[in-house]
């Protein structure tokens, strides 16, 4: 934008006499004595980056006043949170966003030393208000603890140990292999998915939590577990010395069933999950992959980028998606020629917590004829929200577009309706064709599609 005042810093802010009586009467009252009269550069910085990303960007146009006015009544909810009855000024956009922003400085510094509170809490406060005005649930201020936490969930930190992912027996009550992960110590020590985990360091696993034995496995980078393991309760043990070393926990899980059906199943959209779902495919098509079950059942999304490199395997030079922004004309993204068969009969599995990156991905493959979509609607979140971090490390996440379909369906609370409806079984046990009905639907329409074309 044009507008010097939208791309202002903190530093460019230069310290003027408040230019109305009642600010200046509300920051002699509600200052005393030696309480904080400024906000710290980098929180302030928050507040005037926040204010101006959401009245720019946002995918709804909203007045500026609606977020100073949003600020203020936060401030004061803030306060009656912790016991404080406060007054805050209304703060008035005349068109001069520095001097609003100045004005809400200046209140939340008041409105934090009448509370006897923290400046930044304060205006953490004012900045969840402000994005609060948007009645969007998506758009949302995140404290740095909070951004850490989100961006932990979608890229976990690196783990000292083997590398495989555990579950219980139920009929050995031993600990078993769920997943060991490709390029880990535990493959390269020879251990396999399905095994079962006898003993670590000569103790029994029998009717241990996982959480258990996931600590035992664990350790500094380096050193070395010895595990007892066994192909199955009756098959004889043998002893594995494995080197512990740095792990990235998985965001892509996969495994090949009978019948060359290969099975993909995307956690989440993470930064890394494209390279990872590379892997997979590449030790699917070795093993002589005939078809594909993607299972992106309860994957909430993540990052769009991720979504669309997974889908540009699958669709040739078609389109994947076209979004809609404000003030922009529509743009559609091409898929970016993916080097996999688009050939390769394949189901995707949803359900109602498919959603946002995962329902590209779906609607993508749905819309272009390279998947037949098994299971349940799906959870409907056809938005896409930027996120920034900010001067402190806190970060907000803001709406900025819709987007559509190949066939340019709007799903946003629709979602999407599968092909073929099947019901989630009660107890089900996803991943495991015995007892997980859509999985187990999602092969018998490949082996049908396998055999037709043989």
């Amino acid at each position: 934008m044009s507008n010097t005042n939208t791309h202002r810093t903190m530093s460019e802010r230069s310290p003027r006499l408040l230019g109305s009586f009642f600010l200046l009467l509300f920051a002699l009252v509600l200052n005393p004595a030696g309480a904080q009269t400024a906000l710290p550069a980098k929180t302030a910085e928050d507040i005037a980056q926040s204010f101006h990303l959401l009245e720019s960007t946002a995918y709804e146009q909203i007045d500026p006043q609606q977020l100073f006015d949003a600020a203020r009544a936060a401030l004061v909810e803030y306060a009656r949170k912790h016991d404080v009855t406060i007054a805050v000024p209304a703060i008035r956009d005349t068109g001069d966003d520095a001097r609003a922003l100045d004005a809400l400085d200046a209140a939340v510094v008041s409105a934090a030393a009448a509370a006897r509170g923290d400046a930044t809490e304060y205006a953490y406060a004012a900045i969840i208000g402000m994005a609060s005005a948007f009645d969007d649930r998506y758009t949302e201020f995140m404290t740095p603890e909070e951004y850490r936490d989100f961006n932990e969930s979608l890229d976990p930190g690196r783990i000292s140990g083997i590398g495989v992912l555990v579950e219980q027996d139920p009929v050995s009550q031993y600990i078993r292999f769920a997943y060991v992960l490709p390029n880990t110590p535990a493959e390269r020590a020879g251990l396999t998915q399905g095994d079962l985990l006898i003993a670590v360091e000569g103790t029994s696993t029998k009717g241990m939590s996982i959480d258990a034995v996931s600590g035992l496995l664990r350790g500094k980078a380096g050193s070395v577990v010895t595990v007892e393991v066994a192909a199955s309760a009756t098959a004889t043990p043998r002893f594995v010395s494995v080197t512990r070393s740095e792990v990235q926990p998985p965001t892509v899980v996969f495994k090949m069933f009978p019948g060359k059906i290969g099975y993909i199943w995307v956690l989440d959209f993470g930064r890394t999950t494209p390279d990872e779902f590379d892997v997979a495919m590449e030790r699917l098509h070795e093993q002589g992959v005939q078809a594909l079950v993607l299972d992106l059942r309860n994957d909430t999304g993540g990052y769009v980028d991720s979504a669309l490199d997974i889908s540009s395997h699958f669709v040739g030079d078609q389109s994947i998606l076209t979004i809609e922004e404000r003030d922009n004309r529509d743009t559609t993204i091409p898929a970016d020629d993916g080097e996999w068969q688009a050939s390769l009969p394949m189901t995707v599995l949803v359900n109602g917590f498919t959603a946002s990156a995962s329902e590209i991905t779906a609607g993508a493959l749905q819309d272009d004829g390279a998947a037949t979509l098994i299971g349940t609607k799906t959870f409907g979140k056809g938005v896409m929200q930027t996120l920034t971090e900010l001067a402190d490390g806190a970060a907000i996440k803001i709406t900025t577009a819709h987007y559509l379909t190949p066939h340019n369906r709007d799903i946003n609370l629709r979602g999407l309706d599968p092909d073929l409806a099947v019901d989630e079984n009660r107890d089900a046990r996803l991943g495991e064709p015995d007892e997980d009905a859509q999985l187990r639907a999602a092969i018998t329409y490949l082996e049908k599609k396998i055999a037709v074309t043989r």
